[in-house]
């Protein structure tokens, strides 16, 4: 089975996907990180060139040299089984359809809910399937449902007692997580709250850096924690991928998403769900500690099981 696989950069969760794929007898995968495609201007006249057809929405030099790139690339490749495409709204309509002449089946997996992206609505039609884990889409959209995935096998360690850990890039839920923080503060427990910004900023009780962290350091961080602490973004109701490292990290969990209560991994006793406006965390909760979930529901969120669904490799 040949598989190409199309996405930015998505902190190396599709990378650990393609991983997983590259375990399969017969499995020949190719991975096109579009994010690695990065259009240079020749001259200031390019750039106002450039401002004037995106004004005039007539055009985009960045996006036409990334579809130029992507169709380099697979135009070398023999036809494939399947093209999975992740965010595929930051592309442009030619190149969609252009891509459907390689594959039977041009797939995507909806990163975030179409009420953040729009775009994604009226690109449906391209695909020969969507999938998404955010179930109103689902039912709005006519998308096949899937969740994210336990991105590793890696064995949980025991845990350095680091606290609360959470890490996510600069928006709206800075300002829920550091209501969090200063709570936690008082408790005196302790806690590792990392926020990614572009540009330098100070922000009391939470760690500012500027460049994206690896999957490794992220891995470290979240084993030497007890708890993870999640807050949903704005109008999404899917789970994310902190999730999805609960289980497999085997730890306890924050969440402000009240949706995880309907899934069958969920148990009181490890996970906490808060109001995104007034957060309070029982410091019960925060001295308990993790009941184990059987490895018969943790299995259904493996990438193996995400691969079946979607490839129907076994």
């Amino acid at each position: 089975m040949k598989i190409t696989v199309l996405a930015p950069y998505t902190f190396g969760y599709i990378d650990a996907l393609v991983e997983k794929l590259q375990e399969y007898d017969g499995v020949e995968v190719t991975f096109i990180q579009f994010q690695d495609f990065r259009y240079e201007y020749k001259s200031i006249f390019d750039r106002v060139y450039n401002f004037i057809l995106k004004l005039t929405h007539t055009g985009n030099l960045k996006k036409n040299y990334i579809s130029q790139q992507v169709k380099n690339k697979v135009a070398q490749l023999d036809y494939q089984d399947y093209i999975l495409i992740i965010r595929p709204d930051k592309l442009e309509n030619d190149l969609l359809r252009w891509l459907k002449k390689y594959t039977d089946n041009l797939i995507s997996y909806y990163f975030d809910a179409i009420g953040k992206f729009p775009r994604k609505a009226n690109i449906i039609k391209y695909f020969d399937e969507v999938y998404s884990y955010e179930k109103s889409d689902i039912s709005d959209y006519n998308l096949k449902f899937i969740t994210n995935f336990i991105p590793s096998e890696d064995k949980p360690v025991q845990s350095i007692e680091n606290g609360v850990f959470n890490i996510s890039s600069r928006d709206e839920r800075v300002w829920v997580m550091q209501k969090i923080a200063r709570q936690l503060k008082e408790y005196n427990f302790p806690f590792k709250f990392i926020v990614r910004s572009e540009k330098p900023m100070v922000i009391d009780c939470i760690e500012v850096i500027q460049e994206y962290m690896s999957m490794e350091d992220t891995k470290k961080y979240l084993n030497e924690a007890s708890i993870l602490l999640d807050i949903q973004k704005d109008d999404q109701e899917g789970l994310t991928f902190r999730v999805f490292e609960v289980l497999q990290f085997k730890k306890k969990l924050i969440t402000t998403n009240p949706s995880i209560k309907s899934y069958d991994f969920y148990d009181a006793n490890n996970i906490l769900v808060i109001d995104k406006e007034k957060p309070i965390i029982p410091l019960e909760f925060l001295n308990t500690t993790y009941n184990d979930i059987p490895e018969s529901i943790v299995q259904k969120y493996r990438r193996s099981a995400w691969i079946e669904q979607v490839f129907g490799l076994k």
